[in-house]
């Protein structure tokens, strides 16, 4: 009975935090990569890192097809609830531009959350199908008029990853790299100060991490289509 009430009160928890962040989605937020499209941190466990993400262009709406570009540099921390739900915590810098508008913002401050969830898990094949929702948002000066402006964006994306670590002695699997190719379908939503609008952004996200010394985490991303990124990123999980 006490086991049955303890496994009932953590689904409960992992519920509730859940819900809170699908509610702070609601706020805009400026991308972030996608990553690993699944839980991946672990129940109880943590994983610190950065990511430094370039937004090449990203499509807007508007006459004349107007695009935007941007750069961030960001800390991230992971927080595994469950084996399949991860939150994740996002900090740093960004700016952002967009020549149709004379918009040329400064660097200004990045903060956002996430999370990711394991939908499906073959571990014949290992496996994994997920989803991934998160916001990020920047506010920055325009270099030419000194107006506070906000880019916001925020993401819904599904897809797959096939870890490819090979052997799982503990022993052997921490002085060895593992691969883990990853990609899907990613969908943005954009709030952007002034004018030209925001638009909504289709595309697909392509990815590759390399797992070195049992708890070290490498990968670069790219997105495609209506929106070109490209992102580097490390992480060590404990």
């Amino acid at each position: 009975m006490r086991n049955e009430y303890k496994a009932w009160a953590r689904r409960m928890r992992v519920t509730a935090t859940t819900t809170a962040v699908i509610g702070s989605l609601a706020v805009a937020a400026h991308a972030a990569p996608i990553g690993i499209p699944a839980a991946t941190t672990g129940a109880g466990k943590t994983a610190l890192g950065g990511e430094v993400n370039v937004v090449i262009n990203r499509d807007l709406s508007g006459p004349g097809n107007p695009e935007a570009e941007g750069s961030q540099f960001l800390a991230k921390g992971s927080i595994g609830l469950d084996n399949r739900v991860d939150l994740d915590f996002r900090i740093g810098f960004g700016d952002f531009k967009v020549d149709a508008a004379n918009l040329d913002s400064d660097i200004g401050p990045a903060f956002g959350a996430g999370m990711r969830i394991t939908w499906a898990s073959i571990p014949e094949a290992n496996l994994k199908i997920g989803s991934v929702f998160q916001t990020l948002r920047i506010r920055a000066e325009d270099n030419a008029t000194g107006n506070r402006q906000s880019w916001a964006e925020y993401d819904a994306a599904v897809g797959a990853a096939l870890d490819l670590a090979g052997t799982t002695d503990p022993k052997q699997k921490s002085g060895q790299l593992g691969l883990v190719p990853y990609g899907g379908l990613a969908w943005s939503g954009l709030d952007l100060s002034g004018n030209p609008s925001g638009d909504d952004a289709f595309g697909v996200f392509l990815g590759l991490g390399v797992k070195a010394q049992g708890n070290l985490l490498l990968g670069a991303e790219l997105r495609l289509i209506d929106q070109s990124a490209l992102s580097v990123n490390a992480s060590i999980a404990f």
